[in-house]
């Protein structure tokens, strides 16, 4: 190392250390901000000790900048795992902090903090609040992961039903509808919210629907048959029932039942408006065996 290569590195150390010293002192005199301040400057510095983490994240507390608080417990564990436990306590105050704030990214990061530093800890009802902005977010990922904690610690059995809609929710939209329709059914079959029995039904078909489609495209008519049923059976969405009926067409004429296919492709028509996409698949469905139901769209110029 060349004596100016080292006269820089000896300079950002002291200046590191000189960082926390300062913050310190401001700490003492309460003026968190400024020793907040100089503690993100010390770290800055240098790679940063635990202990310059467990400062920064205390002084973040006091300051009300818990996004800051939470990633500074976070690194305390990383930079020292045998302060695993008092990461976690500093990540539990944080996230009591951000639901009194309504701060609901601190939460969550609080939360993920949480996870990784101490997994086996209850997140309790914070869970809860992170799972339905993720649902509602569209972060499946995050949504499915808290979801179970959720429903487990629910104060009672409607609002266990509800976030358990929710889950089955978050499951077809990441496109697991195994998970999605076994969640479902059991919304149905425990009853115990009945805002959520008809959304519930609903879910079951639309997944029934994904998996009838699935199946035919894989090449099995007989398993498609009986989910594309399934999900044309009364409670389905209207839209989900006609493209179910395109389904059982599909599967009809691939028996060579033509009259069949004719019948299910006509109720695919039906109950749409002309023009819609579901109606149009159905006509060329229709044109293509040479049964036209009505005449075809007009050509675009």
């Amino acid at each position: 190392m060349t004596l100016a290569a080292l006269a820089t590195t000896l300079a950002c150390a002291k200046s590191a250390a000189d960082h926390e010293v300062l913050g310190d002192r401001w700490y003492a005199t309460a003026a968190y901000p400024d020793a907040l301040a100089e503690y993100q400057l010390g770290l800055r510095a240098s790679a940063g000790g635990a202990g310059l983490h467990a400062k920064a994240a205390l002084a973040a507390l006091h300051t009300g900048d818990l996004r800051v608080a939470a990633e500074q417990y976070r690194a305390l564990a990383q930079a020292d795992p045998s302060r695993a436990d008092e990461s976690a306590d500093g990540l539990e105050r944080t996230a009591r902090a951000a639901v009194a704030a309504n701060d609901r990214g601190a939460l969550a990061a609080a939360l993920q903090g949480l996870r990784e530093v101490a997994p086996s800890r209850p997140l309790g009802a914070y869970a809860r609040i992170v799972a339905l902005d993720a649902a509602a977010a569209g972060n499946t990922a995050d949504a499915l992961a808290y979801l179970p904690t959720a429903i487990a610690t629910a104060p009672d059995a409607r609002t266990a039903d509800s976030l358990l809609y929710v889950y089955g929710e978050a499951a077809a939209l990441a496109r697991d509808c195994g998970t999605a329709t076994v969640v479902f059914e059991g919304v149905l079959r425990r009853q115990r919210q009945l805002t959520v029995q008809d959304a519930a039904r609903e879910g079951v078909a639309r997944c029934a629907l994904v998996r009838g489609e699935a199946a035919l495209a894989a090449g099995r008519p007989n398993d498609a048959e009986e989910w594309f049923r399934r999900a044309a059976t009364p409670g389905a969405a209207v839209e989900v029932a006609r493209a179910a009926y395109l389904g059982l067409g599909d599967v009809a004429l691939a028996r060579g039942d033509v009259a069949g296919a004719v019948d299910l492709y006509q109720q695919g028509l039906s109950g749409g408006v002309p023009g819609d996409s579901l109606a149009q698949r159905a006509q060329q469905k229709l044109n293509a065996i040479g049964r036209p139901d009505s005449e075809p769209p007009p050509t675009q110029p």
